[in-house]
């Protein structure tokens, strides 16, 4: 996956960079992250240097940041993960709780799932657990549908799906 930028009117994301490191500290220690998407054990800046390079050395994960153009600060992360359950990449977000209800995150995941789907002919994948009620109204409004429910590291997860031509 590339280094390009994309842009809409309010933002623009780009690749994960290790100058990132002290948002994603902060990011991966919010209460939502934690409890729905997991606990990481980063907890200083070193670590999450070390974590940024982690990401970006796995070509299996693809990690943007979004950013607020008129203030030029990180809002929030969309992701690409090649999971080893689902045929095609998951896309997953989380944004900083200051910025929740501004559309934000439709607004970012938007640009990606255009950019994946002018790239690849396949596919996207999301998966959430069941009581992220925000997460789950954000795939639905990207038009994600559901597919099923599996169980993962002992946790119940619903898995969505969106094809190429239907975005």
């Amino acid at each position: 996956m590339g280094v390009k930028l994309l842009k809409s009117q309010r933002l623009y994301v780009k690749d994960l960079g290790l100058n990132d490191a002290s948002f994603l500290l902060e990011l991966l220690n919010t209460p939502g992250f934690i409890q729905f998407i997991g606990d990481r054990g980063v907890r200083t800046l070193l670590e999450a240097e070390d974590f940024c390079t982690k990401l970006r050395d796995n070509p299996a994960i693809h990690y943007r940041v979004v950013f607020l153009q008129s203030a030029d600060i990180p809002l929030g992360i969309i992701s690409l993960v090649q999971r080893d359950y689902l045929p095609q990449p998951d896309i997953g977000f989380a944004f900083l709780p200051s910025h929740f209800g501004k559309g934000y995150a439709y607004e970012a995941a938007s640009l990606v799932l255009e950019d994946y789907f002018a790239n690849q002919k396949a596919p996207i994948f999301a998966t959430t657990l069941e009581d992220n009620v925000r997460s789950i109204l954000l795939l639905l409004h990207l038009s994600l549908t559901f597919e099923r429910s599996i169980v993962r590291d002992h946790q119940q997860l619903l898995v969505y799906k969106k094809d190429p031509w239907n975005h």
